[in-house]
């Protein structure tokens, strides 16, 4: 045999011996993990395959309800799931560097005079949210114990679900991200002026992450691989190009625009008209972040 084809097929088996194919979990969280279908995946997915892809690795993103995403990786059924938080899934293996910041809010009907200001606060309330969710501050054990004040929704898209059941008057309230919120409402043409804002959660931001399971022998090296990945996509201006597709600001660099939704891009309508801008009408319902 011909040796310089002889060693281009050692390379190739060589290369498919360590290329791996990543299953990566979540439910629907726009601009997160969004339709996958689309031009716009969601920013997490994007920087999943542009780290490891060109390193020879295979990205499978599967969507299905999140406590089921927790539940198949911690399986080893996927090797890991978008969007968590630490609270999410304290044992599974996180990143050095997150993607992303998350606030959660308590949203009610606009007419209401409720406030959240704490545990007491919550007494008689009807607050939905999402099974498996990890919301931080106090509400996290109280959910977990299945305080009757939390009522929660599962299915392909619960959060559509919550913001109908407040408008059917068959909630208080739900809690959710408002960053998220700003994607479903625009996207799903749902009113947002039947609605506002009641506290936040909690009052600092958490961070998010591409995490990965607790079992899988691999786990310690994709989070090597992401959070040296996610920098070197910074250095080179991919992250600030992939985030402007979701006119989002780095997280990092710019917490405060990141969190309180501003316009990453001035004059972007032409350029992305399915976009939320940072001029639609709801974020005048967020407090400060």
């Amino acid at each position: 045999m011909n040796s310089v084809i002889l060693t281009v097929l050692i390379l190739l088996f060589v290369s498919n011996a360590t290329a791996d194919v990543i299953i990566l979990r979540s439910d629907y969280w726009c601009p997160y993990v969004c339709n996958l279908d689309s031009p716009t995946p969601g920013y997490m997915v994007e920087i999943a395959k542009a780290v490891f892809e060109p390193q020879g690795h295979q990205v499978q993103i599967t969507m299905t309800n999140w406590a089921r995403s927790v539940k198949d990786a911690r399986a080893n059924k996927a090797q890991g799931i978008i969007g968590a938080c630490v609270a999410d899934a304290p044992d599974f293996i996180y990143p050095k560097n997150s993607l992303g910041l998350m606030k959660n809010a308590f949203f009610v009907a606009k007419g209401s005079k409720w406030e959240y200001t704490g545990r007491g606060s919550l007494q008689g309330k009807r607050i939905g949210v999402i099974n498996g969710y990890a919301y931080g501050g106090g509400v996290d054990p109280l959910i977990r114990q299945r305080h009757r004040t939390f009522i929660p929704f599962s299915g392909d898209r619960p959060l559509e679900q919550m913001i109908r059941m407040l408008e059917a008057g068959r909630l208080d309230g739900f809690i959710e991200n408002p960053l998220v919120l700003q994607y479903t409402t625009y996207a799903g043409s749902l009113k947002t002026d039947s609605f506002k804002t009641a506290g936040w959660v909690e009052e600092e931001a958490v961070e998010l992450f591409i995490s990965f399971s607790p079992n899988h022998p691999k786990s310690g090296t994709y989070a090597e691989i992401l959070s040296k990945g996610v920098e070197e996509l910074r250095r080179n201006g991919e992250l600030q190009r992939i985030l402007n597709k979701y006119n989002l600001y780095d997280w990092k660099e710019s917490p405060q625009k990141y969190l309180s939704l501003e316009s990453a891009e001035k004059n972007d309508s032409e350029k992305n008209p399915s976009k939320p801008k940072a001029s639609h009408k709801l974020l005048t319902l967020y407090p400060e972040a």
